[in-house]
């Protein structure tokens, strides 16, 4: 069984007394004046004063120190909370006035940490997102630039909202991305097509196009140069093929009038010029 707890005031009292019981008998001994005891005792008195006041001062600066640990906590909890949209968390104790600072101060640190945490995931996932949104821009202007995404992130404004926007505009360039792939592939067919009709080699023509088409990567290029570059190919093998079938009507024409027959079928006697 624990023996009972010794109030320290108590303890402390009792040991002033004993001390100054066998001081008084020390003084005794010595044969110390009455003003002698009087002058030390004030001295001892004194001494405790400043002992007292030190620590004070010490217990005092300790006590500020830790409300402007809370308030400066505080104040960063309520950025955080401002920032993701969110209402703040935290609640003094002080102003409740129930508990001590030190329990104030141990109840908003893990609650400074958890958005602290929060706040990191939200500007990750941010910064991935805007990741996708710069790689598909990127693919449609056909530039090379590379802009880091951290710096593109506005931490005062991590609200779902704004996280809500950036995917909606990752899903209309998505979206776009996919018609232009879309796009380049009906560019390509209606080439392939051409080609056929006029026995071009079609990778030979797409290469004189685009050499970077020749490549799985360039297939799936988007930009707007490869789209005006296979559209003006296409219009332009459009006009080659309206040029030879004026050219071969002009010829059948010509044959026409010079009494040639025009395709005849299978087995007919070609005759005779007149």
């Amino acid at each position: 069984m624990s023996a009972p707890r010794v109030d320290p005031l108590v303890q402390l009292e009792t040991t002033c007394k004993t001390l100054l019981a066998e001081l008084q008998i020390i003084w005794d001994e010595i044969g110390e004046t009455a003003a002698d005891r009087d002058e030390m005792l004030l001295e001892i008195e004194r001494e405790c004063v400043q002992v007292y006041r030190r620590k004070v001062d010490q217990a005092n600066l300790s006590k500020a120190n830790i409300r402007q640990t809370i308030a400066d906590y505080e104040t960063e909890l309520a950025a955080i909370c401002s920032a993701m949209g969110e209402r703040p968390v935290h609640i003094r104790q002080s102003d409740l006035k129930v508990g001590s600072l030190k329990e104030e101060l141990r109840k908003i640190i893990p609650q400074v940490e958890e958005m602290k945490e929060r706040k990191i995931e939200r500007i990750n996932h941010s910064i991935d997102v805007l990741d996708q949104i710069q790689m598909i821009r990127n693919e449609i202007s056909g530039s090379t630039e590379s802009v880091s995404s951290e710096t593109l992130v506005d931490e005062t404004d991590l609200s779902l909202l704004k996280l809500e926007e950036l995917h909606r505009q990752l899903h209309e360039l998505q979206k776009e991305k996919s018609n232009r792939l879309q796009q380049v592939q009906n560019l390509l067919n209606m080439l392939n097509s051409l080609c056929s009709v006029m026995g071009m080699d079609f990778k030979l023509t797409v290469n004189e196009v685009l050499p970077s088409l020749g490549d799985s990567e360039g297939l799936r290029s988007i930009s707007n140069n490869t789209i005006e570059l296979l559209g003006a190919a296409k219009d332009r093998l459009r006009e080659v093929k309206i040029q030879r079938m004026e050219r071969l009507q002009d010829l059948a024409t010509t044959m026409l009038e010079c009494g040639y027959p025009i395709s005849p079928g299978p087995g007919a006697q070609n005759p005779k010029p007149k």
